[in-house]
């Protein structure tokens, strides 16, 4: 039976993935609450608190109105980036709270698993889903590097990106059945980052931030400073494509294509990335704008890249008017193109124009929500609802929330919910681990109820 309700999932997920690549999601319909909803359908949030006892938060998720509600913590086995303090098996980080691994993707969901990062002890946690508001931990597996920060999965293949060090990444199968990881015939592909340490004050700026699939199941690595930190703030960063075998899902960097992003003064911090219907890549740059450079204000930009599987092209690009744009989310339903500015508590929302083979990138609303130190984000799976991690440090006394919001064709935002259950505040937080971390990572996952039966 288990296998079953495996196959099904992957075959609704994969299903699901399609519909984003060619375009075929739903078209946007003015004015909210006139799509057909079934409450009975399966849906949850994760998001984790990132500690020296690093724990999984799971919130099931109402598919009629978006809204959450706090079911459990669990553990991962892990232990979490530690902020400060030698005390035990941690390692001392000069992370900010509001931002502790500067990456996107530390939680991911595949199937009916769930998989996470443990940065501090350098493994993975994998869980198995039991429902909308019950996970197993399954197991931890080693990432086979230092300091592990993001996630990817396509079918099967599961790859890790480790920023300490030199920084690396590597591969493992995924058994959807049961959760299991094994990993796959190949040394961790290395990045050549300098072997900057966690305890380089330029780590973060400079750390690779995010790895994932093109759509050619290709990879692609984000990396905010070519050669690691010794380069920041000057040096430029790259998109880097490594070409994947598909027999075995292995790579070399002898399959790398990479290519510079630069900014107008120094690096522009390329961060995270998603993809629109077309395949063409969205980079979110932290400090891109005209004019900005590490450090700036105010000088967060989106670019969008096509032919990132051949010869990769930026093609247009426009400013979040914000500071430190880190994360994106592009929802093919409506076109539009949202980003967390974490130095600007703010979300930025702009509309992806296509004409023909042409496309045009513009800023709708610099300024589409706004909430303290904003994070990672997810959608859902309808496309109706965004969701925000922000880790309340500077104005919300240290009180993490996950906010909710539904989207319009407009690419307006509008708050249903800003849930703070089961999130702990910095205070706590210090009192249980003499440690503040901060609590990263947001991952959706989804099914029919029918396969739970």
């Amino acid at each position: 039976m288990k296998f079953a309700i495996a196959a099904a999932l992957l075959a609704s997920s994969a299903v699901l993935t399609e519909s984003i690549r060619n375009g075929k999601a739903k078209k946007c319909r003015k004015g909210r609450g006139k799509d057909k909803c079934d409450d009975a359908d399966y849906s949850s949030i994760y998001t984790m608190t990132n500690q020296r006892d690093n724990e999984i938060l799971v919130y099931s998720r109402n598919t009629c109105n978006g809204t959450l509600a706090f079911e459990t913590a669990v553990a991962t086995n892990g232990t979490g980036s530690i902020l400060s303090g030698s005390n035990g098996d941690g390692v001392d980080l000069p992370a900010p709270i509001d931002d502790p691994l500067a990456s996107t993707g530390s939680i991911i969901t595949a199937c009916d698993c769930l998989l996470a990062v443990n940065a501090g002890s350098d493994d993975i946690s994998t869980f198995h889903i039991v429902s909308p508001a019950e996970i197993e931990l399954v197991d931890t597996y080693s990432s086979d590097g230092d300091f592990p920060v993001s996630l990817a999965e396509r079918e099967g293949l599961v790859y890790v990106l480790n920023a300490g060090g030199n920084g690396s990444m590597q591969g493992f199968h995924l058994t959807p059945e049961t959760c299991e990881l094994t990993p796959i015939d190949q040394d961790p592909i290395e990045l050549d980052q300098g072997n900057v340490t966690p305890n380089n004050p330029a780590f973060f700026p400079a750390s690779p931030a995010q790895i994932g699939f093109t759509p050619e199941d290709n990879i692609v690595v984000t990396i905010k400073v070519n050669g690691g930190g010794q380069n920041f703030p000057s040096g430029e960063g790259s998109l880097n494509v490594y070409s994947i075998n598909p027999e075995n899902g292995t790579t070399t960097n002898e399959f790398l294509t990479q290519t510079n992003v630069t900014g107008a003064a120094g690096s522009s911090v390329p961060f995270s990335f998603d993809f629109d219907d077309k395949g063409n890549l969205l980079l979110v740059e932290a400090f891109g704008a005209s004019g900005g450079g590490p450090g700036q204000p105010n000088a967060g930009a989106v670019s969008v890249y096509s032919d990132i599987d051949v010869a990769p092209m930026d093609v247009t690009a426009d400013n979040t008017n914000q500071t430190t744009s880190c994360w994106i989310v592009y929802n093919p339903k409506n076109s539009c193109v949202y980003t967390t500015n974490n130095g600007g508590s703010s979300i930025s929302a702009f509309l992806l124009k296509k004409k023909k083979k042409k496309v045009e990138l513009e800023l709708i609303d610099a300024v589409a929500a706004t909430l303290n130190n904003p994070l990672d984000m997810a959608l859902s799976h309808d496309y109706k609802y965004l969701y925000a991690l922000a880790s309340g440090h500077t104005t919300d006394g240290g009180q993490p929330q996950i906010h909710v919001y539904e989207t319009d064709c407009d690419c307006s935002l509008v708050e249903v919910q800003n849930i703070t259950d089961g999130l702990p505040t910095e205070a706590d937080r210090n009192s249980t681990d003499n440690v503040v971390n901060g609590v990263v990572g947001l991952a959706q996952w989804y099914s029919l109820p029918s396969l739970f039966d």
